[in-house]
Parts: structure tokens; sequence; C-alpha cells
């Protein structure tokens, strides 16, 4: 009989039915609720105030430079620009806010503050005349109760003293909510759109599967499929290889972290899957690879952000991309020159196989790195006259090993395998920070996107295939997000033209 006839009559489809309709009911009433009022605020900068030009520093003219506010020198300046939307349903009116918006700078002291880029909101409501030092106590702004229409935006550029970091923001909403912007931007009609629709095609498979039984996964591929290259995103490989085994248990899957080039290499050596008792083989490569590899064909995951990583104890959060250069090319030797603490410029830097130093030398460098001059990354015991103490390693974990144990160390990682380390800082870039919303600004430059590559198109069947398909189900996808790449396609939003080409 037709499996579908078959969940229609067996006994266990009508509950079935039942909870589906009451957990699609469930799921727009909720979004309703969440949604209906709601501000969102973001960071869209947090940096230090830098007056002083390097070309002058150390001549003695520099002591006239400062900023000013109130008839006051501001110590340790720095700038905060805060986006503030109604991303709701609704109007939010001034009863409707219980709490009026407060934003507070944890380690630092607020000097004044401007209203800037306004869209459907008057000034004189956020900021009325004569009332700016009213609202300022402190470490903390706080505006009055503001009416937004919906859609309505405005900004917030804020001088601070103080070396502290960071903005808590906070509010209350008549049945609503004030929250930090995340980095999803897909409107939350659509998500729950989507939402409502998975809950659909759960709820016929659940009842197809009352019917039938427990299911084998027909997509599953049989063999061992070797992933070979990128240190960096093999965490991840070997995490979703492990997800898609437990499902497809006649698949085997290695994961060998070589490097992007020396992947790639292999793969494009290895020739088409002609015997089957051979290992399929799938290159791991950070970016899209350099010509030379036209039998490759490459197949778009997810952007990786990468970080800038120093050891804590450079006192140092944030570099320009022309100071990073300066540091790797030897005209900033001491992290005292960029505000840090006394302490050489050690840099740890990866070998030229490696995917994140071909990113970093085109995003962020703007060309080649020097030689190296070090063996023990801590002084120059291998070229002695080198402008600069450069090592190389062959892998991230020893990088950030690196960086984490030697006093002002400096090196580039992405981003989730940083924090695993607790004496590294991953900085800022020209006062952005390594967020898929600054990427797709085109503010923060140090990204990429990871691609697979397969030698020609791999069969239909292929456990390549299979492990392909794989990586476009939400249990990938959830793995991905988890250690902060987002994937090319995901949630209904696609990075596929734009992002990832």
């Amino acid at each position: 009989m037709n499996p579908l006839l078959n969940a229609i009559h067996h006994p266990k489809f009508v509950p079935v039915i039942v909870a589906l309709i009451l957990a699609v009911l469930v799921i727009w009433l909720c979004a309703a609720l969440y949604g209906w009022r709601r501000i969102m605020w973001r960071e869209l900068m947090d940096t230090p105030v830098t007056l002083l030009p390097r070309q002058v520093r150390g001549n003695g003219s520099w002591a006239a430079w400062k900023i000013v506010a109130g008839g006051h020198e501001v110590v340790d300046p720095s700038l905060v620009l805060l986006r503030v939307r109604n991303s709701g349903f609704a109007t939010i009116s001034k009863a409707a806010m219980r709490r009026p918006l407060m934003f507070t700078f944890p380690g630092r002291e607020v000097q004044e503050f401007s209203v800037t880029d306004r869209r459907g909101v008057a000034r004189e409501l956020i900021q009325p005349p004569g009332e700016s030092i009213a609202a300022i106590t402190g470490n903390r702004i706080i505006l009055p109760k503001i009416p937004m229409k919906h859609g309505s935006s405005f900004k917030l550029l804020v001088l601070l003293s103080g070396p502290g970091k960071g903005v808590l923001g906070r509010g209350r909403i008549r049945r609503g909510k004030v929250i930090r912007e995340s980095l999803v931007r897909s409107p939350l009609a659509r998500n729950v759109a989507f939402g409502t629709i998975l809950a659909l095609l759960v709820g016929i498979q659940a009842g197809i599967t009352a019917g039938q039984g427990p299911l084998t996964p027909s997509s599953c591929g049989t063999g061992r499929l070797v992933l070979e290259g990128s240190t960096a995103f093999a965490p991840v490989a070997t995490q979703v290889g492990e997800a898609y085994t437990s499902a497809c248990r006649e698949a085997t899957i290695s994961v060998a972290a070589i490097a992007t080039f020396n992947g790639l290499n292999a793969v494009n050596g290895s020739g088409s899957e002609k015997d089957g008792s051979a290992a399929a083989q799938i290159a791991m490569s950070d970016g899209p690879a350099p010509s030379g590899y036209s039998a490759l064909v490459g197949h778009p995951i997810a952007v990786i952000l990468f970080g800038v990583v120093l050891n804590k104890d450079t006192g140092v959060f944030n570099l320009t991309t022309q100071e990073v250069r300066d540091i790797f090319l030897g005209a900033i030797t001491n992290w005292r020159q960029v505000g840090g603490a006394n302490l050489p410029v050690r840099i740890v830097a990866r070998t030229t196989g490696s995917g994140t130093r071909a990113t970093f030398d085109a995003k962020v460098l703007g060309g080649a790195e020097p030689p190296f001059s070090s063996y023990n990354c801590l002084t120059k015991d291998a070229v002695p006259d080198s402008p600069v103490i450069r090592c190389e390693v062959s892998d991230t974990g020893t990088l950030l090993s690196r960086v984490n144990d030697i006093p002002g160390a400096i090196g580039y990682a992405q981003i989730s395998d940083a924090a695993t380390h607790p004496n590294v800082d991953t900085i800022k870039l020209n006062g952005w920070d390594p967020t898929i919303g600054d990427v797709q600004e085109g503010d923060y430059p140090f990204w990429t996107v990871e691609y697979l590559y397969t030698y020609g198109n791999p069969a239909a069947g292929s456990v390549s295939t299979s492990f392909l398909n794989f990586l476009n189900t939400s249990t990938a996808k959830d793995i991905l997000r988890s250690e902060d790449y987002t994937p090319c396609v995901d949630r209904g939003e696609s990075l596929i033209g734009t992002l990832c080409p």
C-alpha cells in the first residue's frame, strides 16, 4: 500500500496532526508576543581615539595634541557609536516605555554624546535642548522615554574617558523587549514562516514514519572519505564527520590537518575516484584555490572569521591595519609604540602552506610576510640582523599555544579557536570586531570562505556527494554556527553571490 495511505490510517496519525496544529499556533503566538514591541541596539564602533600621528611621535611637538570636553582634558579618550532601532511590528509609545533606554560603559566615564543619523524620530525627543548633561551619570547615559515608530532608528556618538571596554544596554517596554542585536539579520516574520513550514514537514514525516517504522538513511554513502587541508577548519570537520557517520554507519571519515595548500595538492594529484577500494578525498581550503588547480571543483561551505591575536600582557586591544603592517615590517618593535606595555613584539606566523596565512597576507598585510628569524619565537636566534622577531609554525593550535605563553606575542587564527586560550585576546581591527555583521557591512577585513574541493564532480551516490549534501542539513549547520562559522545558505538567507562566490 502507498506509504501516505498507511500513515493516514495509522492510529497515531490523528494525535500527530493535532500536536502539529498546536505547535504551529504556539510558534506564531510566541513570535507575535516577542516581536510586537522590540527595540534592538548594536555597537557599530568602539575604539580609542589616537590624535597623535606616528610621524611626530618622539620629536617633542606632540604635547599640544589633546581632546578637551567641558573645559577639561579627556584622559584615555575613546569613541563609541551605537545604533538603536525599533525592529518590532508596532509603534512604541512613550507610555509603553516602562523604563527608558540606558547605556552603561564599564570602566569608562561619559564625557559627551550626540545624536546622528535619525530616521523617523525627532532629535528633540532623544536629546532635549539643554538636557545633554542631565542625561549623563558617570559611566551611563539615560535617555528620555522616546516614542518610536516601526522602522525608526537613530545613532549615538559617545565620547568617553578611561581604559574600560564594552557596552551594556537596558530598558523595559510593556509587552516587549530591549535586546542587543544578534548577528542573524533575517526578518522575524520570515523566520517564523520558515519555522512553521518546518513544523509542517516534520509533522507529515512523523505521520509517515508512524506507518512505516524506522528508516535507514537512503542518502548515505559507503566507503572511506579523507578530509585533508586547513588546520583551522579541521576541528569543525571532525565534528561534522562524526555526526555524518553516526547516521551513515557504513561510511568512515578521517580528517588530516595538513594545511590548506597541502590538502589541495593531495587531492589535485589523486585523480578521480577510479578504484572503489581507495579512499575518496576532499580538500579543506581557507579561501578559494588559486590558479593551477583547474581539475578541482569548489563547494563554498561557510564564511570563516579570523582575528589578529595577541598575548594579553601586551595591553593592546585595537590596531589599525597600517599598524599591523608596521609590526610585521619592523617599523614597530615594542608594544609601547602603540600604547601598550613595554614588551618586544614577537611574531608567531604560519608556514607558507597555510590558507589562514594567505588570507592574512592578502586582506590585512597587503603583501608577503618577511622571512622567519627565530626558532624559539623569543629571540632572533636564526637571523640576528632581522628587523623583526618572527617564527613560523605549521598549525593553528601551535600558533595559539605560542601566543598564549609568550609575552608580547602576536599572531592570527580563527576566532573560535582563539577563544579557547585564556591568555589570548582577539583584538579589533580599525575599531571593528570580527563579526559577520561587520563583514557584511564591509567594515571588518579579515575573513574568507571555507571551501571543500573535489577532483571533478563526484559521482552521484558516492560518499563524497553524500557528505557534501549532509553539509546542507540543520545538523551540520548547527555545528558550523556553534564554532562561529556562518553557513553560505542558512535560515532563509543566501550569501551565494555576495560573500560566498
